[in-house]
């Protein structure tokens, strides 16, 4: 469960049953960011924590629009866009 930051191809698997004890022992709001990298990631995590962080993914997006910010932003918006659904 632990690890590195950094943009991951797919979701460890003991997220859920993790984030489940954290909340048994806290009141406190939960926002997961170890390897959220897309939209459908954004909405796997966002069923059972409050908050999502993707911090490496939009780097990686700002740094492939060679100066165009249209990638980032439409990355931002299909993950905030996941996250009402």
């Amino acid at each position: 469960m632990l690890g590195t930051t950094g943009a991951r191809e797919s979701l460890d698997e003991g997220l859920p049953s993790f984030l489940k004890s954290v909340r048994a022992n806290t009141d406190r709001p939960l926002a997961v960011g170890l390897g959220i990298s897309t939209p459908a990631q954004c909405a796997e995590v966002g069923q059972f924590a409050d908050g999502v962080i993707v911090g490496s993914s939009l780097v990686r997006a700002v740094g492939q629009g060679n100066g165009d910010l249209s990638r980032l932003a439409e990355l931002v918006s299909a993950m905030a866009g996941a996250l009402r659904r």
